[in-house]
């Protein structure tokens, strides 16, 4: 009886061990996406299929006025941005549905301050490894970005 409690002690620890190690893997590729999130200077905003925020990045809450932590998890098209998203509406269903679709839009919209702001939007399908639509990816450049 003492050695399967021993065997199984050592067990927990061996299991206990490879979870520290994947949970330091995890918090390093978070961080790498972070990093990658927070470089791109348009905003990128991710969302989900169900039209749930995923990913907010640090110029999306410059334009818009709100955190990432504010959007996580709520509906894009329940945040009353200036951005219209109901004119993004079937460029989103479209990329829900097709891999292949990739649509770039203009529209007017307003920042934070109310002020007008001509855009660009880049609406994306998000790929899992094995090809299937996950989401959405917007991808919103400003005039004054384009211009750069």
């Amino acid at each position: 009886m003492n050695e399967e409690l021993q065997s199984t002690n050592e067990q927990l620890h061996t299991t206990k061990d490879e979870m520290g190690q994947r949970s330091v893997e995890l918090d390093e590729s978070n961080a790498f996406l972070q990093s990658i999130l927070q470089s791109v200077t348009s905003a990128v905003m991710v969302i989900d299929e169900e039209l749930r925020v995923q990913a907010w990045n640090e110029r999306a809450a410059e334009l818009w006025g709100l955190r990432a932590d504010e959007v996580a998890g709520r509906s894009l098209f329940g945040l009353g941005i200036g951005l219209p998203v109901e004119e993004l509406r079937s460029a989103i269903r479209r990329s829900l549905t097709e891999q292949s679709a990739r649509d770039e839009i203009g529209v007017e919209a307003a920042n934070r301050l109310g002020q007008s702001v001509d855009c660009r939007v880049t609406v994306s399908p998000l790929l899992s490894p094995q090809g299937r639509v996950r989401g959405v990816i917007l991808l919103v450049e400003t005039a004054s970005e384009r211009e750069r």
